[in-house]
């Protein structure tokens, strides 16, 4: 397994999670400005069928505007993104109902069933930015579970040498093969649900359903991370 730089536990104390998280969301919300009533659509969207055109569309629709349409991370064409998505629909379905909080830690079908959907889906970007790629899509249709993993702020937060590098004219180039990149997905994945069911409590006090990003234990976990990094590591 590639090696965390710093764990969510021993980095993140528990006094600060509420200003942390409160500070995450604000620095999102002057980036993304627009992307918040999208986001509350999709969070509002019946999650019955994973196969509906009109949800794989809002999510579609979401990744394009967090950047995942773009030169470097570049989404495959709605028709073959929906079909993929479409022809996972009962996988994804089987997961509707848990959240990050009370996952099963000794439920090995879970991670095995993780770990071969990470690979089915590989194909929702026409790229070789899997691992943020399917971290956005699954967030966006499973809220509750999946978290958001982005270069700039979670692989950051966790890594030295993370699955991609810098080059030139480009701003994050995956190099790391699949398997590896799925690597890191699920021991982000543990470090999110670690930190969850540490500050169940605590973080459930910081989701409020009126609130622009902190709408769920995932993102609000994704928000003190962004915070985190943009006042200690940039």
């Amino acid at each position: 397994m590639p090696t965390l730089k710093r764990t969510l536990i021993k980095t993140v104390l528990p006094d600060d999670i509420p200003r942390l998280a409160k500070s995450g969301e604000e620095r999102l919300s002057k980036k993304y400005p627009q992307s918040a009533e999208l986001y509350d659509c999709i969070l509002q969207s019946s999650r019955n069928n994973f196969g509906d055109d009109e949800l794989i569309e809002q999510v579609y629709k979401m990744l394009a505007a967090f950047g995942m349409d773009n030169q470097q991370a570049k989404l495959s064409d709605l028709p073959d993104f929906k079909q993929l998505i479409q022809e996972h629909a009962t996988t994804i379905q089987s997961f509707a109902h848990l959240k990050l909080e009370a996952v099963d830690e000794t439920d090995d079908s879970f991670k095995e069933t993780m770990s071969s959907l990470f690979c089915n889906l590989a194909g929702l970007t026409q790229t070789k930015l899997s691992l943020v790629t399917f971290a956005k899509a699954m967030h966006f249709l499973l809220p509750n579970l999946f978290m958001p993993i982005d270069h700039k702020y979670t692989l950051q937060f966790f890594y030295t040498d993370p699955p991609y590098k810098k080059k030139e004219y480009v701003r994050y180039y995956m190099i790391d093969t699949l398997g590896k990149q799925k690597q890191c997905f699920l021991q982000v994945f543990e470090q999110f649900k670690q930190f969850a069911q540490k500050h169940h409590a605590l973080l459930t006090a910081q989701v409020d359903k009126t609130s622009r990003w902190n709408r769920n234990i995932p993102k609000v976990i994704d928000n003190i991370i962004i915070a985190h990094v943009s006042e200690n590591m940039e």
